[in-house]
């Protein structure tokens, strides 16, 4: 149990600074902008795995979907709308640790992953595309290896990702000289 200390303290920085992250790549992007939201079962959900732990999802899908895009040539005023449909965790969050004792943050593991679905938009507010993109592993046998709470998710986050930069990639040449 002694060598998990550290292994938490960890995390818990990592967790910490990964909200910065996606800022600075958002602008290296240029004007576009992407907003996460939460629907109310997701949001019902989190409430239960800590109130920072959407803070710590939000960025790491910014961070993700401006990874993805950035090598595209979108227009200025294309905008990112995404919707996490719903979320779980692949070990316990720091509030379910806080709150039961009895898990173990290495441990214990559940079935984690997230759906999620996403809008990419000109500047007339018109859906150039639409990604919907769900990964939850079949079975504990197919989960990630990583310690990471939200190990699961980030799998389904960067496939999603993945997915966004080819729609951005496939966004019509009239978008991109801003005739319709």
């Amino acid at each position: 149990m002694t060598t998990s200390v550290p292994l938490i303290r960890t995390l818990i920085m990592g967790l910490l600074l990964t909200p910065f992250a996606p800022l600075a790549q958002l602008h290296a992007a240029g004007p576009t902008t992407a907003t996460v939201e939460f629907s109310p079962p997701a949001q019902a959900k989190l409430a239960r795995y800590g109130k920072d732990e959407g803070a710590v999802l939000q960025a790491r899908i910014q961070t993700a979907v401006a990874r993805a895009c950035e090598k595209s040539s979108l227009p200025a005023g294309i905008t990112f709308a995404i919707t996490v449909e719903d979320i779980a965790p692949t070990h316990p969050t720091p509030e379910q640790l806080n709150a039961s004792p009895a898990l173990d943050p290495v441990k214990t593991h559940y079935l984690g992953g997230a759906d999620l679905t996403g809008y990419l938009r000109d500047s007339h507010n018109q859906v150039l595309a639409t990604v919907k993109h769900s990964y939850f592993p079949p079975s504990l046998k197919w989960r990630s290896p990583s310690f990471d709470p939200w190990a699961d998710a980030n799998v389904a986050i960067e496939q999603f990702a993945d997915q966004m930069g080819a729609a951005c990639r496939r966004v019509p040449a009239t978008h991109i000289n801003g005739s319709h």
